[in-house]
């Protein structure tokens, strides 16, 4: 086979460059490997080779059974690695989060100084505190758990979860990820009954009695509910919240098709009045 494409491109490694922070690696139970930052390959932890210093940019592999332990020497923090995850130590001074969780079964972070880890599917958690418990519970589910005495705050797309201790958060690990929104300037808030919405530009919004309808003109953007929407001249959109509605049941059909007629209230009502007379008989 003849290659399409000469260099080949960088890969992923490419985008963790090697960083100035050091960190102390242990294999805690086998199976562990590690790919030092600027290598092209790893290598598994041996017995007689169980603790390795290494740099920011370096990966981290653990496979089923595997329990792996990464520690800051600068100011205390843990991360501990169980069965199949992936992890990258960042480089702060880079503007990349203390460590990079690629893939997870289970993972305990103990962190301080308003570390950042983040999270598989890019959120981020921000906290000095711990420990905090981060496991796969399902294909598309991430729970993080606050184990500590000290909230702390994960960002996920447009919204910040702050969790404060014992709280729990389930994160679905969508296709389009969970990397926070940044900011753009001039964006509003507007509060509306039990949900927020983001507005740029030149946005109309009116309140509902369990939501908000807005409307938008020349360049503007709106954010809500994980959606982004940019409406034309004569659009408009509501964003409802859960109703305090009863639920409203589809009239039944027979095997034709047709739509069978509902019993009238009168009906009802007289067949409960024999069946409480039944009753009172027996």
């Amino acid at each position: 086979m003849e290659a399409t494409v000469d260099p080949l491109p960088a890969g992923i490694e490419s985008n963790y460059p090697e960083g100035p922070e050091e960190v102390i690696l242990r294999r805690l139970a086998d199976p562990v490997q590690l790919k030092p930052a600027g290598e092209h390959a790893a290598f598994p932890l041996r017995y007689f080779n169980k603790r390795r210093r290494t740099n920011a940019g370096s990966w981290v592999f653990v496979a089923a059974g595997g329990k792996a332990e990464l520690l800051w020497p600068d100011n205390g923090t843990t991360v501990v690695l169980f069965d199949l995850c992936t992890g990258i130590v960042g480089s702060p001074s880079s503007g990349e989060p203390n460590f990079i969780l690629r893939e997870v079964a289970r993972a305990e972070l103990m962190l301080s100084d308003g570390d950042q880890v983040e999270l598989m599917g890019g959120a981020l958690l921000t906290a000095d505190s711990g420990p905090w418990l981060v496991e796969r519970r399902s294909f598309d589910i991430l729970r993080v758990k606050n184990q500590s005495k000290v909230p702390g705050e994960v960002a996920y797309r447009e919204a910040n979860f702050v969790l404060g201790p014992g709280h729990t958060l389930d994160l679905p690990l969508g296709s389009s990820g969970g990397v926070p929104t940044p900011e753009v300037p001039g964006t509003r808030v507007v509060p509306g009954p039990g949900f927020d919405l983001r507005v740029f530009g030149d946005v109309e919004v009116q309140q509902l009695s369990n939501g908000m309808q807005v409307a938008g003109s020349g360049e503007h953007k709106i954010h809500g509910f994980g959606v982004r929407l940019q409406l034309g001249p004569a659009d408009q959109a509501k964003f409802l919240g859960l109703a305090d509605k009863p639920t409203q049941h589809a009239a039944p059909y027979n095997s034709l098709g047709n739509p069978l007629a509902a019993p009238s209230l009168e009906s009802s009502e007289s067949a409960g009045s024999k069946s409480d007379a039944g009753d009172l008989d027996n």
